[in-house]
């Protein structure tokens, strides 16, 4: 039997997805997005009553840069979705592209735009990054232009974890690679130190071929990250709560909610994906498959709507777990 308050949050948790569906299919079209151009880090909002402190404290304690995987022709829609949205919570944010136009918040690349040379992007994009913050960032999030992503949860998860030791989080496929490899889509995480080892070690040291050939392209670019990682000794840190419930998330809110799931999430991993009212922790920290309309949507519930009387206590206990992956 489950309790009232659990099928409160349940119910609550259902209208706010079917809002979104409900909206986004009557009104799809009629929105007008705002340009992609460099945007400051706005900690504070003055029309929402909201005690932003811890949240702040993280920012600086937590810094995260955020590497978002797009395309030119992305850049009036998707790209300018997560660019209004989440992208100017991180500390720093590049989104990674082939393109002409030259702003500070995108990393011009010099492969095609298409799936092929996915990773090839990655690698590129991450050995910036090594180059140029080394010293002003803590951890790398790698995402996608349709990722949504809950960057306040994501340092909360991350405070749990030291930067200066490797780990590697996400929402973790047990196939292919050895110790399992997270999922692109949903976006992972990197800490400095592993950083560090994997551009120094896995890509100038050519501990990890595949991913300087430039005409290898058989590797999908979570995969193949996960394998060099792997090569350089970098663990697989644990994302989940305390409940089982996973914070990164590879396909739409309403499919691990409501349920229709692909099989993978089920067969490729040794702790499969829920559906339905356990799908997704309080904590959650990412969802696939987000178009621009629902992730704007997305972000109003969340940063600009608050249930009166309802917040997160500051002394919770234990909530999230902590610690490496198995072998």
């Amino acid at each position: 039997m489950f309790s009232s308050k659990l099928w409160r949050r349940g119910l609550f948790f259902l209208l706010i997805t079917g809002f979104v569906v409900l909206y986004v299919s009557l009104f799809g079209s009629s929105y007008t997005f705002l340009p992609v151009r460099p945007l400051s880090v706005s900690k504070t909002d003055e029309t929402v009553i909201m005690d932003e402190n811890i949240a702040i404290d993280l920012y600086n304690s937590v810094r995260v840069i955020c590497i978002i995987l797009s395309m030119e022709k992305n850049l009036d829609t998707k790209t300018s979705a997560v660019n209004t949205t989440w992208a100017n919570r991180c500390n720093k944010h590049y989104f990674i592209m082939t393109t002409e136009l030259r702003t500070p918040d995108i990393i011009n690349s010099e492969y095609p735009d298409n799936r092929s040379y996915l990773m090839h992007k990655v690698r590129s994009a991450f050995a910036f990054v090594h180059d140029k913050h080394m010293e002003d960032i803590d951890w790398v999030f790698k995402a996608d232009d349709d990722t949504y992503a809950i960057i306040e949860n994501l340092r909360f998860l991350l405070s749990h974890y030291d930067a200066n030791k490797p780990g590697y989080l996400g929402f973790k496929f047990d196939k292919f690679v050895a110790s399992g490899f997270m999922s692109g889509g949903a976006g992972y995480v990197i800490s400095r130190q592993s950083l560090k080892q994997l551009v120094q070690s896995g890509i100038r040291e050519n501990k990890c071929p595949f991913l300087t050939h430039e005409e290898f392209t058989r590797l999908g670019e979570d995969r193949a990250i996960a394998e060099c990682l792997e090569k350089v000794n970098v663990p697989r840190l644990i994302s989940r709560d305390v409940f089982g419930r996973d914070t990164f998330h590879p396909y739409q809110i309403e499919l691990h909610y409501l349920g229709g799931l692909p099989n993978t999430l089920f067969t490729w991993c040794k702790e499969p994906a829920v559906e339905g009212r356990n799908c997704c922790s309080q904590f959650t920290i990412s969802f696939h498959y987000t178009n621009p309309k629902s992730m704007l949507l997305m972000d109003h519930l969340l940063y600009k709507t608050s249930v009166y009387g309802r917040s997160v206590p500051t002394q919770m206990g234990k909530i999230m777990q902590v610690g490496q992956y198995k072998p």
